[in-house]
């Protein structure tokens, strides 16, 4: 069905089996093919499966907290289109958060119209996150009721993408008394920049890759007279015999980034692309840790929908 203030044309499955996401992904495109703005473009269930998959190859739609969400740009198309379903049994693929995939909706976007497709993602992204809303999500069985939560959704909902739109769980964590050793080892593991330190799920520093190499080069650098005289220094001397006999809470940066959950997406943007930060944290009461932003995160969310 069409609902006027979201624009969207909706099939609801109510429970879908799927062995993994391929067999997944073809049968969401099977039934999108039959809603009235895609039958309009002629678009059969295979023009349309190439096209998801040409997107999630650029980077998987596993977006964490249960949800899988495929999707793509569509020139020429009137309206959103989205096909939900519940997963009969759990999705074996990898996720951010290592919690299985439930819940898959493929979502094909107006190529001229991105930002109502990023909306209707934060809005998913948002019933996810909340164990009510997404209980609810899961028992829906026709377009009516999906269209009726995503409505009492939008009115407790800023109307503006946030943080938790976008955030995603942390690769890493480090704990404050963990050998610095080891924490170089594991982000050098995981080609980390930065790492949040936690202190149980609160959030009390972080560990820069780039702070790392300030251990030893400033007392490098002041001793050069010029340039030619690098050769008979080495900025890594004091960096490594600090690193044998610290912890992470020794060398752990407390001057971190850190915003609500409600923070605003030019809020996260220019404290990335300006401020020059690695990574962001989203927090909530007593620094607890909800996730975290960088740059990359950023473009696959926003920029590359």
């Amino acid at each position: 069905m069409n609902d006027a203030p979201f624009n969207v044309a909706w099939n609801v499955v109510s429970r879908m089996s799927a062995a993994d996401p391929a067999e997944l992904f073809r049968k969401l495109a099977s039934h999108a093919a039959k809603l009235e703005p895609l039958r309009k473009l002629d678009l059969t269930s295979s023009a349309i499966l190439d096209m998801i998959w040409e997107r999630e190859n650029q980077s998987p739609t596993t977006l964490g907290c249960g949800l899988i969400l495929p999707h793509a740009r569509v020139g020429k198309l009137e309206s959103l289109c989205a096909v939900c379903t519940t997963l009969e049994h759990p999705l074996d693929c990898e996720t951010p958060d290592d919690v299985p995939v439930v819940f898959g909706c493929m979502l094909l976007i107006p190529e001229e119209r991105p930002m109502e497709g990023l909306r209707f993602m934060a809005d998913l992204a948002a019933v996810m996150h909340n164990p009510v809303w997404r209980d609810r999500l899961r028992s829906c069985e026709s377009s009516d009721e999906m269209v009726r939560l995503f409505r009492e959704i939008r009115k407790q909902r800023p109307p503006a993408v946030i943080a938790s739109d976008i955030m995603g769980p942390p690769r890493l964590a480090l704990s404050p008394e963990m050998p610095l050793q080891e924490a170089t080892r594991l982000m050098a593991d995981h080609r980390a920049a930065a790492v949040p330190v936690l202190d149980g799920d609160k959030l009390v520093g972080e560990i820069v890759a780039d702070d790392l190499f300030k251990l030893g080069i400033p007392d490098f650098f002041s001793q050069l007279k010029s340039v030619g005289f690098i050769r008979y220094f080495d900025p890594f001397e004091e960096y490594f015999a600090v690193e044998i006999a610290s912890k992470v809470s020794d060398v752990m940066n407390t001057e971190f980034k850190a915003f609500p959950e409600t923070a605003t997406l030019i809020e996260i943007v220019f404290a990335i692309s300006v401020q020059k930060c690695p990574l962001i944290y989203i927090v909530g009461e007593r620094n607890k840790l909800l996730g975290v932003i960088d740059r990359t995160l950023l473009l696959k969310r926003i920029i590359n929908l």
